[in-house]
């Protein structure tokens, strides 16, 4: 639906005369719009703190979806305002954004149509957004910032910002929020597993739980640790089953899926010795955070969505043709068995690499 309609709704703007970017001095309010995925949200921690700098008088507003709102409060201390909107419900997502009165709109996302038209009839003073080479969704803005499959997507969100005249980055970084009490932590060794991916084609991204058992079983016998399994609340069911499957085997598991916000799991993963993630958003949250991060890349294409981050490491599949994917939807006429080719002893020594 987003193309068939969206398509030649964006291309009716085609001739839509383009306004000049607004003096510095009368930005009083700037939008940044990211209606999905959490892991994009926060790697735009880095654009936030840099607009800030170079926007200190103005207000910087956050409008997110339901998707990727938890993000938010990672984010806080970069923001003045965080609004929620239903991208499924465009004409009440439409008016909240209207009502913000913002003087500059960065639309954030690479080929939704439906987010580009928001920002186009949002009556923001300066638009600027992706031009994605196939997506046709570009007409309507301003300023177009032509997207790069070379490059990884928080420069590409770092580009965004440049055509507002951001020119001093720093990489993106998380802090902590500190909102978990030292009693629900652990004080032993600890691995946190994320096996789980959400979007579309989630489960092509997924290890297979023999290598999660195995992998915690090594980390058990070498250094004694114990291993949380992560998920959110939909994940708890088959999150404790792989903890059952690692006790069995002679390891440590524990299934944490569920019991904590986004924001709470920040401070379970800064507590943690090494958090190992398949490629999706609470792995970005674990990189950003500074945590020793190892990420499982199948599909995902790591120049493109890698970790970010002081300490990380990738694993890449061994599968001839993985690494794939760009926008994260280009599975048709690619190897689905990608992860099969991310083995348990190339994992293990991403560990003792990051951990010594």
């Amino acid at each position: 639906m987003d193309r068939i309609v969206g398509i030649p709704l964006v291309a009716l703007f085609r001739v839509a005369p383009r306004r000049p970017r607004p003096d510095p001095a009368s930005i009083s309010r700037i939008g940044i719009l990211k209606t999905a995925a959490i892991g994009d949200t926060l790697l735009l921690a880095g654009v936030l703190a840099a607009i800030r700098r170079q926007y200190p008088k103005a207000a910087l507003v956050l409008i997110t979806g339901d998707d990727n709102a938890p993000a938010a409060a990672l984010l806080r201390h970069v923001l003045d305002d965080h609004v929620t909107i239903r991208p499924r419900e465009p004409v009440a997502s439409l008016r909240t954004i209207r009502g913000l009165r913002l003087d500059v709109l960065l639309e954030c996302g690479p080929w939704p149509r439906l987010d580009a038209l928001l920002a186009t009839l949002s009556s923001a003073r300066f638009r600027v957004g992706f031009r994605t080479r196939g997506q046709a969704r570009h007409f309507g803005f301003d300023a177009v910032v032509d997207h790069s499959s070379m490059i990884h997507q928080f420069e590409n969100l770092q580009n965004l910002a440049m055509a507002i005249g951001v020119t001093a980055f720093e990489p993106p970084s998380l802090r902590p929020p500190g909102i978990l009490p030292r009693s629900r932590l652990r004080d032993r060794p600890v691995a946190v597993f994320h096996p789980w991916s959400g979007g579309y084609m989630g489960h092509v991204k997924q290890w297979a739980e023999e290598r999660w058992v195995e992998l915690a079983h090594s980390l058990y016998v070498a250094r004694r640790m114990h291993v949380l399994v992560s998920g959110g609340p939909g994940d708890a069911d088959k999150s404790r089953a792989l903890a059952n499957r690692i006790a069995a085997a002679g390891g440590a598991g524990h299934s944490i899926a569920g019991d904590f916000t986004l924001a709470e799991l920040a401070d379970v993963f800064a507590s943690s010795d090494v958090v190992v993630s398949v490629n999706t958003g609470v792995m970005h949250l674990a990189a950003l955070l500074g945590v020793p991060t190892v990420s499982l890349e199948g599909p995902a294409a790591a120049h493109r969505w890698g970790p970010v981050g002081p300490r990380v490491r990738s694993v890449a599949s061994t599968v001839p043709g993985s690494g794939y994917l760009d926008l994260g939807f280009e599975y048709d006429g690619h190897r689905l068995d990608a992860m099969d080719g991310v083995s348990v002893s190339a994992t293990l020594g991403a560990i003792d690499e990051l951990l010594g």
